[in-house]
């Protein structure tokens, strides 16, 4: 009988593993109020500059949590995670890696809100994707309607030095929340 583990196996085990970690490190900061709306993760490509930028466009993929209703007036808390799979080329030390993400206000809503926060959590072994949690936005909500929130510039933090990444193209809407008349 052979007992031995196929190739993969615990890679795929990790990357289950990190994603649940993930999912749950993003679900707990969600704290109470309004249910959550189902959040889908979305990809956007950004062009990055600055010292150790890679040249060419990066993917990220990006989840934004948002409450699935607000009333007029009142505060959508947002919650948010970003993973890359551009393996870094050395270990980074758990929180070694912070950053700052911009959404776009969209719907019934117009500005920029920046969600702050993201970090790793994890150490990240060389040769490793890189996965930031805790970006958290609150956003005022005034009119009524659907408000949207779609990804727009981000800023990333490592070892002192910044890399500012641009959306390459268009991003597509992260999240959504219905913001209630006041009666």
């Amino acid at each position: 009988m052979n007992t031995s583990t196929p190739t993969g196996t615990p890679r795929r085990a990790r990357h289950a593993a990190g994603a649940a970690l993930t999912v749950a490190l993003a679900a707990a900061g969600l704290g109470l109020g309004a249910p959550p709306a189902a959040a889908d993760t979305v990809t956007v490509g950004y062009t990055c500059t600055g010292p150790g930028a890679p040249g060419d466009v990066q993917t990220l993929a990006l989840t934004v949590n948002a409450p699935a209703s607000v009333p007029q007036g009142g505060t959508a808390e947002l919650t948010l995670s970003a993973s890359t799979n551009l393996s870094v080329p050395i270990d980074v030390p758990a929180r070694a890696v912070t950053a700052e993400l911009d959404l776009t206000l969209g719907g019934t809503a117009s500005g920029t809100a920046t969600a702050t926060g993201f970090t790793n959590d994890q150490a990240v072994p060389s040769g490793s994707g890189v996965t930031l949690t805790g970006g958290t936005a609150s956003v005022r909500l005034d009119a009524a309607g659907t408000a949207t929130f779609t990804p727009g510039t981000a800023r990333i933090h490592v070892f002192g030095v910044t890399v500012e990444c641009a959306v390459d193209g268009t991003a597509p809407v992260a999240a959504s929340t219905e913001v209630t008349a006041g009666g």
